[in-house]
């Protein structure tokens, strides 16, 4: 009995590691999820259907250019955590200015934001 426990323990123990891992799979999954294909693309090629609406365009991730903070999965992950100000594409408006031009995504832990970067730089390098 006390080796089936211990087996089981291992086992969620394993799992439980093994999801503290960012992965590009998940972070497809992540980017489905919160709606990142509705401004990047369902291909990341910035060019999703509410694209033509913001003020700036959307990041074309097969174009390492277009990424402002760096295209390093630390880079982009925290670019997901911090969101884009306007005022960085827009200087003339005042640093107290609230509007994003990409909405921060901190309520994801850095594993699911790790999980999006990686995604996005796979995305690049398909086509590479």
């Amino acid at each position: 009995m006390l080796r089936v426990i211990l087996t089981g323990m291992a086992a969620l123990l394993l799992a439980s590691c093994t999801s503290l891992r960012p992965s590009a799979a998940a972070g497809h999954e992540l980017y489905d999820a919160n709606g990142c294909a509705s401004c990047h693309g369902r291909e990341g090629h910035g060019d999703g259907p509410a694209a033509a609406t913001l003020p700036s365009k959307p990041a074309d991730f097969r174009n390492l250019a277009e990424f402002k903070r760096g295209a390093s999965e630390a880079a982009i992950a925290k670019t997901l955590e911090e969101g884009i100000s306007i005022v960085h594409f827009m200087p003339q408006l005042k640093t107290t200015h609230h509007m994003m031009a990409m909405p921060k995504f901190d309520h994801l832990t850095e594993t699911e934001r790790r999980s999006i970067a990686l995604y996005v730089i796979s995305i690049g390098r398909k086509t590479n």
